[in-house]
């Protein structure tokens, strides 16, 4: 009597940290002043990445594909789109178009997972994430564009 049983406390945990990472974004875009291009897309980078990493705790978890899962999914798939709407395609540039097929096969897992509950590409879109991740941390300071 008087305990209190808390069967979902890492559902309520997540939802709580979840809800402190937005706080803190809008924050930063609205009080601290405008954030600069390189510190918008390296927060989408960093979403990216821990959507994904959340992806595959839940599937683990599961070790099937859930409701749960296909709204994460579709979640990855609306950052990878949105940093796809970043890239300067028309300019003929290597490096945009690579990187528009990379954030294409972020979506097709996506895709993949909603659509066929197949699950097999998501340590793959995992990997490209980090590493893309990565390589825009590693921008030298000087380099970054306001």
């Amino acid at each position: 009597k008087g305990y209190w049983k808390m069967d979902n406390y890492n559902e309520i945990m997540d939802k709580e940290n979840t809800m402190n990472r937005k706080e803190s974004l809008v924050h930063d875009a609205i009080n601290a002043g405008k954030l600069s291009q390189y510190e918008i897309i390296a927060r989408m980078f960093e979403g990216l990445v821990n959507e994904i990493e959340e992806l595959k705790k839940i599937l683990f978890q599961d070790l099937a594909v859930t409701n749960k899962s296909k709204e994460k999914a579709e979640k990855i798939s609306k950052i990878a789109f949105t940093l796809q709407t970043c890239l300067d395609l028309e300019s003929n540039n290597q490096i945009a178009t690579d990187l528009n097929y990379l954030y294409r096969y972020i979506r097709y897992m996506s895709k993949r997972i909603q659509d066929n509950n197949d699950m097999n590409m998501v340590q793959p879109a995992f990997s490209i994430a980090s590493q893309l991740k990565e390589a825009w941390d590693s921008i030298p300071v000087e380099e970054r564009k306001v």
